[in-house]
């Protein structure tokens, strides 16, 4: 029956098929297929572009742009092809072509706002932006740097919304906090995952030494508070071709286990097609002080009130001259200086980038300030059509010296010293001989002289990436991806507080030093595969890999007290204590994606990553974080087309993630401290009890959002709202005396944190002489705790009376409390560190052969623990003394905290600049054609703050990078401002 129903369809369909063979054959006759030869230039110069990419769509062929730009592809067997020219800063265009051609010209104009650019969305993975389904923010280098900056974070400040940046300090090099989209932790790690060229590198922020001198860790805080610097900063901004922000666990899932607070992808300069070109820049330019916060202007009647016979007979000593303290101390006019070499180059098989810089920025405190030299090695290299490698190596050697500010309970930091410094002493040396501080326990300026706090640090990045193309049709392809590389370094630091010191004569042990060493090592590996299937108007991208990663730091301080006079050597004193932490962790995992797009219109994307890690309690369990998202580009459907000379693009997207943020290294584990019985060293198990059963907070993201673009991309609007399900954060619960602890980490609530971020860019005016562009975004951010399952506790701060943080279900984890209370006796919220929202407003001007542009940065509210007006207070030197002010804020010191609780509210001028490019007809003349170009320029950063706040800068955390309680001001190096003059050339 089977046989004879396939013969009677062979009989019916003969007739057909030989139909169909005789139309195939006269279609070939008729069409020879397509050869299609051209040229793509830039629409502004002409300038051929080297290394465009040309896509036949709908097909996997293609071909690359030459040395001079021009291209060519032969397509026998089509006889109509739709070409795609994608190329990085420039709109991606499309030509559809129905015959063969030789002369085929493409102009390509630049895309300000990035609408066709290629966001790298996670491991082997890349989308279109305008398919994109999460808010993710870019930054391209020269977007990255028309201002200089110490470091990358700080570049990023102010420019996306969802994206917090705040400096800890104001020192030369010193950290720099980031946050992606509020709070999401309350113990846990806050810093974003950084991956560079594909390593994921370390960001411990670790404690530099000075509470050897300060004894600030004794201050009511396990932190340290030598105001640490987080070791991203590590990396040179000029050696950074992009940066990508995965904001939220939506998009950054494919990490999984460390990836809850959002990932920063970095990826460094790479050579591109083209002659061998020489770049050189310098820069020259100081830095000041950005804002005084005064000092109290002593009279006789007052010095004598405040301090005394010795005080009036001290001022009159001085004729009852004004000294300023703040300029003597932070009146140094920093000289910055930087210098960037760059030679890159390149072919169709392989391309070259070899760059290094030269930095050295004096502080505004005399005897401080920042060095950093660094290179970076960039080749990649095609074998043959298959197989491609890039490798990536950079080494940086940075040496710091910030002083001693911050917390202190020793009265020795420069904040805590002049604020018990009145405005008649002079103490400076005289006849090279410092007097002694006749109300205080140091000599500010004798310590500024005489302490050093240096840290250095030696630090290489690499990365390998090899791609091997193991299976290609027209429809069809095969990728395996290797990825591996590792991140180590070596910093060094040395805390000297010479005996000859007023504070050090005075104690029972005269001197100290600290030389601390940690070495640390990072590898990982990726392993991947990604196949692509793609037919008509469809294609399918499967990938899956494998992760592996080890991470070992070991950190050894030691400090001796009784240092012998000349001195340094650690040996050379009466004591020595020697600390070491060694932190060792293995992780692996896999993920598997898939990605559907049809028509570039509908984009749908689903995947999920397992995570196990020697941190996890069950070292053998998996942790699953699941993603899935769709974008619909409503302009591409047909009811659209009308509307299209208004709105030219609109799309609609919705994500949904779940990331993870691991517990602290040896939280599973019972720790040992070493004790002395009866002159034996020994070991006890330390007060904090181990958690076997410990497991990583789990974040669950939705994002929805609308992007559009109109008036023919002359502006764009992205807009997203998100809520994020934060689950087993991770708290420290007290535990029974009985069990012979007192403290153990637990899995113990649930917080629920929301946020809008707005986008509006927009071109007013474009012609041939003149552009604006200007870009606004705005940024809000709420925060619940909706679970606690242990008793509400205060967290951060030092005292309940100081101000501090207030851990309880329904209010957010950054309310700040004190002293005060409701009438039930509950505690009274008097503040929250959260603003009420931030904005930045960027600008770029290109008029005629000149370039400008200014970044203006406003965040409204957000309330900051002034613990410095309360220093200056107790010191009698605060600006308002004379007023009545600070004897009523005293007066209620333990009654009330609110008085020295501040908006933090600010607006900066980020960041200005102004560029003249010589006209290139002259720089040829000029210079016999040797010159590409040359560019002169005057910038500035930090240049003008707007504030209320009464400190240095409300813009400050006194224990770094913690999730809770950063804004604590106990006078930190102050904030600068920083000027630079410019010169460019390339060859």
């Amino acid at each position: 029956m089977f046989i004879l129903i396939g013969v009677t369809m062979v009989i019916k369909n003969r007739y057909k098929i030989f139909y169909l063979t005789l139309l195939l054959a006269f279609s070939g006759l008729m069409a020879q297929g397509l050869e299609i030869k051209g040229i793509v230039v830039n629409k502004d110069d002409q300038e051929p572009l080297p290394g465009v990419n040309v896509l036949v769509k709908g097909t996997l062929l293609g071909a690359v742009t030459d040395l001079d730009g021009y291209f060519s592809l032969k397509l026998p067997d089509m006889n109509e092809a739709r070409l795609e020219f994608s190329y990085v800063g420039y709109k991606t265009k499309e030509v559809v072509l129905s015959e063969s051609t030789e002369n085929l010209m493409i102009r390509m104009e630049e895309d300000v706002f990035k609408a066709s650019e290629i966001v790298v969305t996670g491991l082997a993975s890349s989308v279109k932006r305008e398919n994109l389904a999460n808010s993710v923010a870019t930054l391209s280098s020269e977007e990255l740097v028309p201002t200089p900056t110490e470091s990358m974070e700080s570049a990023l400040a102010g420019k996306f919304a969802g994206v917090n940046v705040s400096q800890n300090t104001g020192a030369p090099g010193g950290g720099i906090s980031v946050n992606l989209r509020g709070v999401s932790t309350i113990e846990g790690g806050t810093q974003p995952l950084y991956v560079v060229d594909g390593v994921i590198i370390n960001n411990a922020a670790i404690q530099s030494g000075i509470d050897l001198v300060t004894k600030a860790a004794g201050a009511g805080s396990s932190n340290p508070q030598g105001q640490p610097v987080n070791r991203v900063a590590d990396i040179n901004p000029e050696d950074i071709e992009n940066i990508e922000v995965l904001k939220g666990a939506s998009a950054a899932a494919i990490y999984g286990a460390k990836a809850s607070n959002g990932v920063i992808i970095i990826t460094t300069k790479k050579g591109r097609i083209g002659k061998p070109r020489i770049t050189f820049n310098q820069r020259v330019g100081f830095s000041s002080l950005l804002k005084k916060i005064g000092t109290r202007k002593f009279t006789a009647k007052t010095a004598e009130e405040q301090y005394g016979p010795e005080g009036l007979a001290l001022f009159n000593a001085n004729g009852g001259k004004y000294f300023d303290q703040e300029e003597l101390m932070y009146g140094e006019l920093g000289l910055l200086k930087q210098t960037n070499l760059s030679l890159s180059g390149g072919d169709n098989r392989t391309s070259y980038y070899l760059g290094g810089t030269f930095q050295d920025d004096g502080g505004i405190i005399k005897n401080t300030g920042y060095k950093r030299n660094s290179g970076n090695l960039n080749i990649t290299h095609k074998f043959n059509d298959r197989l491609d490698i890039n490798v990536t190596t950079s080494l940086t050697r940075t040496i710091s010296d910030r002083g001693i500010t911050g917390n202190d309970n020793t009265n020795t930091t420069f904040g805590f010293s002049l604020a018990f410094t009145p405005s008649f002493l002079d103490l400076r040396p005289k006849n090279g001989v410092y007097p002694d501080h006749p109300f205080n326990p140091s000599n500010p300026f004798h310590t500024r002289d005489v302490f050093k706090n240096t840290e250095t640090v030696t630090r290489t990045i690499n990365a390998l990436n090899l791609k091997w193309n193991a299976w290609r049709t027209e429809t069809q392809n095969l990728d395996l991806v290797l990825q591996s590389g590792f991140d180590a370094y070596a910093m060094e630091n040395f805390v000297f507080s010479p005996p000859e010191l007023q504070y050090e004569k005075n104690s029972d042990q005269p001197g100290a030093v600290l030389n601390g060493k940690t070495n640390s090592l990072n590898w990982n590996t990726y392993l991947s595969a990604v196949h692509l299937y793609g037919e008509g108007g469809y294609s399918f991208r499967t990938s899956a890999g494998l992760q592996f990663e080890n991470l070992e730091s070991d950190n050894v301080l030691t400090e001796a007290r009784s240092v012998i006079v000349t001195q340094q050597n650690v040996d050379q004193s009466g004591s020595v204590n020697v600390y070491e932490n060694r932190v060792k962790q293995v992780d692996d995992g896999f993920y598997i994606q898939e990605e559907f797009n049809y028509e570039d219109m509908l984009f749908l994307t689903a995947g999920f990553r397992g995570d196990r890690s020697s941190a996890h309690g069950d070292v053998n369990k998996f942790f699953y974080y699941p993603k899935a998202s769709a974008s619909l580009r409503l302009s591409q459907l047909d009811f659209w087309e009308g509307m299209k000379d208004v709105i030219n693009e609109a799309k609609v997207r919705v994500a949904y993630g779940e990331t993870g943020n691991a517990p602290p290294a040896n939280a599973k584990y019972n720790s040992l401290v070493p004790n002395n019985v009866g002159g034996k060293t020994g070991l006890l198990l330390a007060s904090r009890q181990g958690n076997p059963d410990i497991r990583p907070e789990r974040t669950q993201e939705i994002e929805t959002g609308l992007d559009f673009s109109f008036m023919n991309d002359m502006g764009n609007v992205e807009f997203t709202y998100y809520t994020q399900n934060i689950t087993d954060l991770i708290l420290i619960a007290d535990v029974p005396p009985s069990s012979g602890f007192t403290e153990q980490y637990i899995n113990a609530g649930s917080m629920n944190t929301q946020g809008i971020e707005f986008s509006l860019g927009i071109i007013p005016v474009e012609n041939e002489t003149f552009r604006w562009s200007s870009k606004v975004n705005f940024y809000k951010t709420w925060s619940e705790i909706t679970q606690l399952d242990v008793d509400p506790f205060n967290k951060g701060g030092f005292a309940t009376f100081l101000g501090t943080y207030r851990i309880e279900e329904g209010l957010s984890p950054t309310t700040i409390i004190g002293a005060e209370k409701n009438a039930d006796g509950s505690f009274k919220p008097i503040g929250n560190e959260t603003p009420d929202f931030e904005m930045g407003f960027n600008n770029n001007f290109k008029i005629g052969d000149f370039s400008l542009g200014f970044l203006v940065h406003w965040k409204n509210g957000g309330d900051v623990i002034n613990l410095g007006k309360l220093i200056t207070d107790l010191g009698g030197t605060t600006e308002d003394y004379d007023t009545g002010a600070a004897a009523e804020r005293l007066s209620k010191l333990g009654s009330e905290t609110k008085p020295y609780v501040e908006d933090g509210s600010y607006i900066k001028l980020r960041e200005a600049h102004i560029t003249y490019t010589l006209p290139q007809e002259m720089t040829k003349s000029l210079f016999n054609g040797a010159l590409d170009y040359l560019r002169v320029g005057v910038s500035g950063r930090n240049l003008y703050m707007i504030t209320d706040y009464t400190g240095y800068d409300p813009e400050v955390s006194q224990f770094g990078n913690v999730a809770i309680g950063r804004s604590v001001d106990t006078i930190p190096y102050p904030s600068s401002r920083s000027v630079y003059f410019n010169l460019s050339l390339g060859l």
